[in-house]
């Protein structure tokens, strides 16, 4: 009966479906005919039905589902996104590096377990070697020894299997977390052009100010980078590009006379190199003045008039990223209230990044900025110098070189080592940290090719450790200002190591040793308004000294303490501590009773000069002064040295 309703319903479908489909009914309905007879005949047939069914199941879906698609297309698939802000982004970002640290330390305990098999088994080895030295058979051993050797067996497979178990966690989660390492990363990444759109207008609003036409060329919009290096370069990408409009480019009267069209050109370039991309800020002004930073040098004690007549062009363009150096001849909110170059150095710097600057005379000047391209975790080369442990940042080793005595060479007083043919200054680790003496000229050294910004350094070090994952973190801003350290970074073994700076350990030592001569008077100015606090800092340090900001009464007054100071400058309404607070806390300290402290405040009520003489100050000052010079020659009368 059922083999009957089955061929029915075969011959229905037979003439209902076509094709491919219809073919396969009709065979099934053939197949039908053979079940019920036994052997292998039937065996074959319901075989072959079986397969006719799967072929019968796929047309009837391709027959049943043409219809739906022609009267119903398909929705178009919606894209689904979801807003997260980007500090919890960074938090992630820094787990997720902290992770790959974790998994770098799993893979060492791995490496440990491989260790401490191969000596257990060598040591299991060495006791029946013993003990066939000995000519103890197996029947004559005490019970006690044959039941270690049996465990020694045992212990051996055990650790073996924990070493594979290990190696193979720690391979899964090194996949798991640098492919999320990688997502982040990309997630982080922004195009350029969202830091590039915003000069534009500051372009235009400058060059009205000051008279001069000006073409702004953008590229490199679209090349892409992480969010955080975007966020720190907007501020010093600003101040180039108004300061190349406020002191680059010569008023079109100026450039017509010299045969220039009167509109400038001023181009912002963005260039990827591998793991680091590079900002050019380019003019076709006047160019640097050599000879101009040459006597603000001077000027302003950074070095001897000796000194300076002996650096480079090169070496003299340099000097306008030291701290306190502008050649404007007056102050101006436009070309950054007199700041100098330096900030910008500063805020590169803080990315583990390089500044170039280069000119030529009458054509134009070019700033090179380059930064990594994501401040994600990285690979750094651990080293042991000058009696501690520290690493750099691998991208910056070229190349480990080994320094025989017969390699080193003397040109003006100055080692050099060649490598591939190439004369490259050397000298050790220990001696630019400040930390030992040369290296010597008869041993052989192991030494660390460094390369940042063009320059190229080898330096003697006194043993490799290897290449290790790191996360650099900050300092804070007490250890911001130390030259030569990038941050700190936790090994995988727990251990805390000093990150250096690259740039700093290859830097031109020509420049920096004329600075190192005079150590400049260090300042703090404490006051809870920012654009006071700013414009203290920015008269001071165009004076030549150090200045060391602080928020508040309580801030200067731990800044002071632990860093030392020669001056303080503070106002008088501020929270958490006031200025008169801060003034007798400094003059009751041993050590700070003699710094002397100037109170700045708009009070200027003949009693609240009397509070501020009563608490200890050594001056007072109405705000509305410091403008007419007064707090630079109050500061030079109480330190006139």
């Amino acid at each position: 009966m059922h083999a009957e309703r089955a061929r029915t319903l075969g011959r229905r479908l037979a003439a209902t479906l076509g094709g491919v489909a219809g073919d396969a009914a009709r065979r099934i309905v053939g197949a039908m005919g053979e079940i019920g007879r036994g052997g292998v005949e039937e065996a074959r047939a319901i075989a072959s039905a079986a397969g006719d069914v799967v072929v019968l199941r796929g047309g009837a879906c391709v027959a049943t589902a043409e219809p739906l698609r022609r009267e119903r297309p398909a929705a178009p698939v919606e894209e689904r996104s979801v807003r997260v802000e980007s500090t919890r982004l960074e938090a992630v970002a820094a787990d997720v590096d902290q992770m790959v640290v974790g998994v770098s330390g799993r893979e060492r305990r791995g490496r440990d377990l491989d260790r401490m098999e191969q000596e257990l088994r060598d040591a299991s080895q060495l006791l029946r070697t013993g003990l066939a030295e000995a000519r103890i058979r197996d029947e004559d051993r005490p019970r006690a020894l044959s039941d270690a050797l049996d465990r020694l067996r045992t212990l051996e497979a055990e650790f073996g299997s924990h070493a594979r178990e290990t190696r193979r966690e720690s391979e899964r989660e090194g996949l798991i977390a640098h492919g999320l390492r990688d997502l982040l990363q990309d997630l982080r990444m922004v195009p350029a052009q969202t830091a590039l759109a915003s000069l534009r207008p500051a372009v235009r609003d400058a060059a009205s100010k000051v008279g001069r036409k000006v073409r702004l060329v953008l590229t490199g919009g679209d090349v892409r980078l992480d969010r955080r290096v975007l966020d720190e370069l907007k501020a010093p990408l600003l101040h180039l590009v108004r300061n190349g409009v406020d002191h680059g480019i010569e008023l079109p009267e100026v450039r017509s006379a010299a045969g220039k069209p009167e509109e400038a050109t001023l181009e912002v370039r963005v260039e990827p190199r591998g793991d680091r991309v590079v900002f050019l800020v380019r003019d076709d002004g006047a160019g640097l003045s050599p000879d101009r930073l040459r006597a603000v040098a001077v000027q302003r004690g950074l070095m001897t008039a000796a000194e300076a007549g002996r650096l480079t062009d090169a070496e003299a363009a340099r000097i306008a990223f030291q701290p306190g150096i502008s050649t404007s001849p007056e102050i101006t909110a436009l070309s950054g209230r007199g700041v100098g170059l330096d900030v910008v150095a500063e805020a590169v710097r803080r990315l583990g990044g390089t500044v170039e600057v280069s000119f030529e005379r009458g054509r134009g000047t070019t700033f090179t900025l380059e930064v990594p391209l994501t401040m994600s975790g990285t690979a750094g080369l651990l080293f042991r110098a000058a009696g501690g442990t520290a690493l750099l940042p691998l991208d910056a080793v070229e190349r480990v070189v080994i320094v025989r005595s017969g390699d080193v060479g003397t040109i003006g007083g100055h080692a050099f080592v060649t490598v591939e043919e190439v004369q490259v200054p050397y000298t050790s680790m220990a001696q630019v940290l400040g930390a030992g003496a040369g290296p010597s000229a008869t041993d052989t050294t192991v030494a660390l090719l460094i390369s940042s910004g063009g320059r190229r350094r080898a330096l003697a070090v006194d043993e490799i450790l290897g290449e290790h994952p790191m996360v650099v973190a900050s300092l804070g801003r007490r250890l911001a200002t130390v030259r030569r350290l990038a941050g700190a970074a936790v090994l995988d073994d727990g251990r805390v190591v000093s990150v250096l700076q690259p740039a700093e350990l290859v830097g031109s030592p020509s420049v920096q040793g004329g600075a190192k001569a005079r150590a400049r008077p260090r300042v703090i100015v404490a006051d809870d308004s920012l654009s006071t606090r700013a414009a203290a800092k920015t008269l001071l340090e165009i004076a030549g000294f150090a200045v060391m900001p602080a928020a508040d009464g309580q801030e200067a007054f731990e800044l002071a303490r632990e860093s030392g100071c020669d001056l303080v400058v503070s106002d008088v309404q501020m929270p958490r501590m006031d200025g008169l607070e801060l003034t007798r806390r400094l003059k009751q300290h041993p050590s700070l009773s003699r710094v002397p402290v100037i109170l700045v405040t708009s009070l200027d009520a003949p009693e609240d000069r009397a509070a501020g003489l009563k608490a200890g100050a050594d001056g007072y000052l109405v705000k509305r002064e410091i403008a007419r010079g007064a707090l630079l020659s109050l500061v030079r009368k109480l330190l006139p040295e």
